[in-house]
């Protein structure tokens, strides 16, 4: 019989719950997201999952946004525009699958399609700010969107990170100027 482990915190177990989610996510993807399956892996009933986490789409906004921060605690503070966007790009890179997902499953949940509302609002705010040195006020919405245009369009081609590299800083450059390297 499953424990319920009335001793433990309640944001403990929450992030017990989200962290066995990440470890799922990451190794297998969407597919391997089973709440039967972590709460055999946590030793609790799934009704206790269930209690924190009303759908297994809720539980996936959860760990999304879990390895996110984790990602975005790493952005780099200072360097090139080119270099912060190509760093931006790398990420999106390694999040490419599970925003593949989460677009995916945003069409049939309602909660995910605002995750992934606010995900979007939250990379572009995060392109406008790595432009803002080399973008002028007035252009500096075109450019983020033609920068993630850019970076979503590589990231869909099946190549090397070499390659994928030269060809994000062949557009970068090109669609923001020389000042972007400096």
């Amino acid at each position: 019989m499953p424990r319920t482990r009335a001793d433990v915190a309640r944001t403990d177990k929450l992030d017990e719950i989200v962290e066995a989610a990440r470890g799922r996510l990451v190794d297998g993807g969407y597919g391997a997201l089973s709440v039967a399956d972590i709460a055999r892996q946590l030793g609790v009933a799934q009704n206790a999952i269930y209690w924190y986490f009303p759908t297994k789409d809720h539980l996936l906004v959860a760990a999304v946004e879990g390895i996110l921060h984790d990602i975005l605690d790493c952005k780099p503070k200072r360097g090139a525009a080119v270099d912060r966007v190509l760093w931006f790009a790398e990420r999106l890179h390694e999040f490419q699958d599970l925003r593949l997902t989460i677009r995916e499953r945003a069409r049939s949940s309602e909660a995910v399609a605002a995750f992934e509302r606010n995900v979007v609002g939250l990379l572009r705010l995060l392109l406008v700010n790595s432009l803002s040195e080399v973008a002028t006020p007035d252009h500096i919405d075109d450019a983020a969107d033609a920068v993630m245009a850019l970076c979503e369009g590589v990231l869909l081609r099946d190549i090397s990170a070499a390659h994928r590299r030269r060809l994000l800083r062949f557009g970068i450059e090109r669609l923001l100027g020389p000042e972007s390297t400096v």
